[in-house]
């Protein structure tokens, strides 16, 4: 009698094919049936290249990723590869657990799981995700979305980093940046970047399949027109100061695609140069151009004309208002009606480099947020803006601090040299720290990295290693503990209680409390905490305002509040609390080891 067909004698090919069918720890499983399969699983690399492939979409740049997925099979142990990423996540999801757990250390898990880059990224997206009815919901969405925006900003800084060492970065790279500084979620990356581009650019060639037989004027044009053609018309001046202007993957990605000059420029200039036509950023006064060059001994029109000049035929196009060419001669009488003086017409009207664009991007963002800020000042009270403007309005002004220090000035643009220099950097300094200290702590590592070093041999270069110093040294010891005493207690509200506060009338929420003022004389004085009515000796308490500030008040000033949370509040509250208890009606402590009885 015949023996039974067996699956192992199937060819290898077809039990590949079927074990490509198979999710991870289904193979695991099927690997424990035989030896022969056991072996065959383990030395399949299309099985787990497939793995690599399907489980993760985001890779840190030192993989190489997409080259090692086009290269040959052979050159990579990608069962290795995929076993490591496996580590990587179960890593992040404890470090994380470290993080909600307890405040010691809190700094080092961060940066550790930091440390990890976009491998991480999937994981703290998905953490960022975790269900409406997890145990410790607020704190682990905001601390999961607090390590993401802390490795984006990483990657935006070396990005500047390489550009200000004169490595050549793709404009749209080197102004994603701020895209990366600002937001979060799966469609926040600089391929991301990259890719809708060069989809744009392939809808081009469809559009237009004789595109590269036209002279450079008409494809300047044919360019210009498409782009408009999909939306790409500027901004109406009702929303122009508008923070999403400034950020060009939120433009690429929006439907109406409203954007600055700038922007609309920087876009032409990445498509331009996929579809082989030389096209630079005109630094124009308050206002971006395209200028377009011909090749070499070619006229605009496609005429060969041989020449021994360098000077290139050119032509200026502003794709922010309209696809029609923009006369010299109109942009210099532009010039001269504003005063502008001859001798530096040329600077106006010459192309630019990507580092001033970064620059002066900077400068849009700034301005942004201020109109922002000047907007709610003319406004009574204290009020949560900052939650309906997109992208985030501190994330936003921050990146602006680290883009003026990573990029400018240098040192052969400075009349002063060095000196001068220095103390350019230097006025960035106070905003920058005031920042970190409010929102970022955990970016300590990047001041130490980054900050540092372009200080070097200069009082705030010790200064600020100093500081770093003691960053690391309280996150590496214990909180002290605040336990309420056994008698009469003045110390009334817990932490996690929400309030108004009696005078100013905003919310916040209690996050820590000392027994009496624990401020410094001058802060005292200037306050005027001697003529409030109980004095320095009544309970003081840190709270969060749903503006995102901290602040330390009175108790005589806290009015519990009644009802829920501001959805503002919700947002804040996880760096402090785990959840929201309804029926308690105050938040649930995640900050226990210093505040047990609380």
């Amino acid at each position: 009698m015949d023996a039974r067909p067996s699956f192992t004698a199937l060819p290898t090919e077809i039990l590949e094919a079927i074990f490509l069918h198979l999710d991870p720890r289904s193979l695991l499983s099927v690997a424990q049936t035989t030896r022969s399969i056991k072996k065959l699983t383990s030395d399949a690399p299309i099985v787990w290249r497939h793995f690599c492939r399907t489980y993760f979409k985001s890779w840190a740049p030192h993989h190489n990723i997409s080259t090692k997925l086009a290269g040959p099979l052979s050159d990579v142990d990608w069962r290795a590869l995929f076993i490591q990423r496996i580590q990587i996540e179960k890593r992040t999801v404890s470090l994380l657990d470290s993080v909600l757990q307890t405040q010691h250390a809190r700094i080092r898990s961060i940066n550790e799981i930091a440390d990890f880059g976009y491998d991480a990224k999937e994981t703290l997206l998905r953490q960022c995700a975790c269900p409406d009815d997890a145990e410790d919901v607020l704190a682990r969405r905001y601390y999961a979305n607090a390590v993401l925006e802390r490795i984006q900003r990483e990657m935006a800084i070396n990005v500047w980093k390489d550009l200000y060492n004169g490595k050549p970065v793709p404009i749209e790279r080197a102004l994603g940046a701020y895209d990366l500084f600002a937001r979060t979620g799966a469609d926040v990356d600089f391929d991301v970047i990259t890719e809708d581009l060069d989809d744009l650019a392939k809808a081009v060639l469809t559009e237009c399949p004789d595109f590269s037989q036209l002279s450079t004027r008409m494809k300047a044009s044919a360019l210009a027109s498409f782009l408009r053609d999909q939306g790409f018309k500027g901004v109406a001046e009702t929303s122009y100061r508008a923070l999403r202007n400034s950020f060009i993957g939120v433009v690429l990605r929006s439907p109406t695609h409203e954007s600055l000059p700038l922007i609309s420029v920087a876009i032409y200039c990445a498509l331009a140069t996929r579809l082989g036509l030389d096209a630079r950023p005109c630094g124009f006064l308050f206002h971006v151009y395209c200028l377009i060059y011909a090749p070499k001994s070619h006229t605009l029109d496609g005429v060969y004309k041989p020449t021994s000049s360098d000077v290139l035929d050119s032509m200026y196009l502003d794709p922010f208002r309209s696809s029609k060419e923009v006369g010299q001669d109109d942009l210099q009488r532009v010039l001269r009606e504003m005063g502008v003086p001859v001798s530096e017409h040329e600077s106006f009207l010459s192309d630019t480099n990507t580092r001033e664009m970064v620059l002066r991007t900077a400068r849009n963002i700034m301005n942004s947020v201020q109109t922002i800020r000047q907007t709610e000042a003319g406004v009574y009270g204290i009020h949560s803006t900052w939650l309906d403007a997109y992208p985030d309005m501190d994330n936003s002004f921050y990146a602006t601090i680290w883009a003026m220090l990573m990029l400018g000035p240098r040192e052969e643009e400075e009349h002063g040299g060095l000196h001068n220099v220095s103390t350019r950097r230097r006025q960035y300094l106070p905003y920058l720290l005031e920042h970190f200290q409010t929102h970022y702590p955990w970016d300590v590592t990047l001041l130490e990295q980054h900050v540092i070093p372009l200080f070097y041999n200069q009082p705030e270069g010790g200064r600020l290693l100093s500081f770093v110093h003691s960053m690391h040294n309280i996150d590496s010891v214990r909180k002290p503990v605040n336990r309420r005493g056994p008698g009469p207690e003045n110390v009334h509200f817990k932490v996690g209680e929400l309030f108004k506060h009696r005078r100013y009338l905003y919310e916040g929420v209690i996050t820590g409390w000392d027994t009496s003022c624990d401020a410094g004389e001058e802060w005292i004085e200037h306050m005027g905490v001697d003529r409030l009515a109980n004095g320095r000796e009544q309970s003081f308490y840190h709270v969060l305002v749903c503006d995102k500030s901290v602040r330390y008040v009175a108790e005589e000033n806290i009015l519990r509040a009644g009802g829920e949370p501001s959805e503002a509040m919700l947002r804040l509250a996880g760096r402090h609390f785990k959840r929201w208890d309804a029926d308690k009606n105050r938040f649930v402590s995640n900050v226990r080891d210093e505040y047990p009885d609380d």
